[in-house]
């Protein structure tokens, strides 16, 4: 039997192109961001910078600000996961393996920590608040689809929804810590864990978050 294998079309090349010019665009954003924000002047210096033309990377990024952040968000997702792929975790227990998880997402953060402040700004406004809370929801996904969790039904749900609820206030703690690598920000993972694995139950309040979260990113 003869299998025929088919170039890639250029619809699939140009996406490629794209998503590595997007990639680029972000990280050149991301890297002025503690000082021009996720902004339209941001955008067009990057673009510059890359020899683009501003209308090029404009329609990459329409809503401008929130869709860099969004893109920005992703891109980190698939950093720390990569880097989760290459750990030998067969004998670390759920837990163990969703705080490891956990603490290399927010390692993923820190080296442009300020550039992340300013795009949880953006998810603090109304109208951008869900698409905000989507993507944790996603990251903590994510999580729990890479450790292989076999739960369903109710058990699915709760799940994550318990690990967005250490995840979103264990933003609030990185924001403000100052320890050396964060390392307060680790031992805050694993209390919370901890918690919600004595307690089990879910207790986030997400309007108090939107508020606290304002007040650290101004």
């Amino acid at each position: 039997m003869i299998f025929l294998h088919q170039k890639p079309s250029r619809k699939a090349n140009f996406a490629s192109r794209d998503l590595d010019l997007k990639e680029k665009l972000v990280n050149l954003v991301a890297d002025g961001a503690a000082f021009d924000g996720w902004s339209v002047k941001a955008l067009k210096d990057s673009a510059e910078e890359l020899g683009i033309s501003y209308e090029k990377a404009r329609s990459l990024f329409p809503r401008i600000g929130i869709d860099l952040a969004k893109a920005y968000h992703h891109f980190k997702d698939q950093e720390f996961i990569t880097k989760f792929k290459r750990i030998d975790t067969s004998n670390f227990s759920h837990t163990e393996k969703v705080e490891m998880a956990m603490r290399m997402r927010f390692q993923a953060m820190a080296d442009k920590k300020a550039a992340f402040r300013r795009s949880m700004a953006l998810f603090a406004l109304p109208i951008y608040q869900i698409e905000g809370i989507n993507l944790v929801w996603s990251t903590c996904d994510l999580i729990w689809l890479e450790i292989r969790d076999q739960s369903s039904g109710f058990s699915w749900y709760t799940k994550r929804l318990a690990l967005v609820s250490v995840y979103l206030s264990t933003l609030l703690f990185f924001f403000g810590d100052e320890s050396v690598n964060h390392v307060e920000t680790e031992n805050f993972i694993n209390r919370r864990l901890l918690e919600i694995g004595k307690l089990g139950r879910l207790k986030f309040d997400f309007l108090d978050f939107i508020q606290k979260l304002s007040h650290v990113t101004r």
